[in-house]
């Protein structure tokens, strides 16, 4: 765990981090959609919502420079089909080409796109060499039979088992199950919520693209700039290092009044001179460090109120997206306890 105290230092800051996070989750959601090797593709708060695959992933470093992600997919039966380290640096031409810029100068490319097109190969390469039509079906039925133990724990632990996270199936619900039917209903209306926030999502994603790309840019100079002063301050040191012992031996072995000890005192000072510059590199590292972190502070992120419009009522969902999510599956709950009390009255 790092301090908050000490984000600048390690070069993350919080503002930035909570913003990014959504913006390339929508990044990663819109190039899995493009291709179009899967059904509906969609960002979620948390790993609650249903679905046949979860893909999560931590942002490890980003500077505009190199983009490096701790990624782990696993489908719902618990299985885990990646978990990897993925990175890219990114190319200067992708800033200096005219070709990415539109007529106002912007770039109009995502840097990261790269990064995000290797996650979906290794996931189509995974479904190709793995998944069966039977075993898709099994993650389909799993997702569903998950989804209606959030609302009835005990419903289908016949045929569900669960152990340290991995589920087996062992049959199939009924396809006229009233309990199954009346999950679908709920089911439905959730992915409606779902779909409804991915225009939260692409809001904020939309808002947010031209400053983040102009941040993009501004870090990937000085990133690339602190780099390069980084590594001419070890080679520096290195170079004064060598000059120094070869002084010093000079000098222990010369006489008071050789030659040698003047030149020794000449090689010491050449040498104090270039540690003296490898210092100053190191301060015009940490400048840039710096710079890159105060451009990084500038950004935050917020979510508006939800406003869900259903048959009897208005019901408003505030707070973070996770916090608006959970408050939808309380509504959810509710209506999926009155509909089974009505079912059980009827009866």
């Amino acid at each position: 765990l790092i301090e908050a105290s000490t984000y600048g230092e390690v070069g993350i800051w919080p503002e930035l981090r909570r913003a990014e996070s959504m913006y390339m989750a929508v990044q990663l959601r819109d190039v899995l959609a493009e291709i179009g090797n899967y059904g509906a593709v969609r960002v979620t708060p948390d790993l609650t919502s249903s679905s046949d695959l979860y893909i999560k992933a931590k942002i490890e470093e980003s500077n505009g420079e190199d983009v490096k992600l701790k990624v782990t997919i696993t489908d719902s039966t618990g299985k885990r089909w990646i978990s990897k380290k993925y990175s890219h640096r990114v190319k200067e031409i992708t800033f200096t080409n005219t070709r990415n810029k539109n007529s106002k100068n912007e770039l109009k490319v995502d840097p990261y796109a790269p990064i995000y097109k290797m996650i979906n190969n290794d996931i189509t390469k995974y479904i190709k060499k793995r998944v069966k039509s039977n075993t898709a079906d099994t993650i389909n039925t799993v997702t569903d039979i998950r989804y209606a133990q959030n609302f009835s724990p005990t419903a289908f632990r016949d045929i569900l088992t669960e152990n340290r996270g991995k589920y087996r199936l062992q049959g199939k619900p009924d396809s006229d199950d009233p309990m199954m039917k009346r999950i679908k209903n709920i089911q439905y209306r959730d992915q409606m919520f779902i779909d409804n926030m991915q225009v939260t999502y692409n809001g904020f994603s939309s808002d947010m693209q031209s400053s983040y790309k102009i941040w993009q840019e501004q870090s990937f100079a000085e990133s690339r700039a602190a780099r390069k002063a980084q590594s001419a301050a070890f080679w520096q040191g290195v170079a004064g290092a060598v000059v120094l012992a070869a002084s010093a031996a000079a000098a222990s072995n010369a006489d008071s009044y050789d030659s040698s000890y003047y030149e020794a005192i000449a090689g010491a000072g050449v040498a104090g001179a270039i540690f003296k510059e490898s210092f100053k590199n190191s301060q015009e590292a940490k400048i840039h460090r710096d710079s890159l972190n105060e451009i990084a502070s500038s950004m935050d992120s917020s979510l508006s109120p939800s406003v869900i419009e259903m048959e009897d009522r208005t019901v408003t969902l505030t707070g973070t997206a996770e916090e608006q999510a959970k408050q939808w599956r309380e509504i959810l709950k509710k209506i999926y306890k009155a509909e089974t009390e009505q079912t059980r009255d009827i009866i």
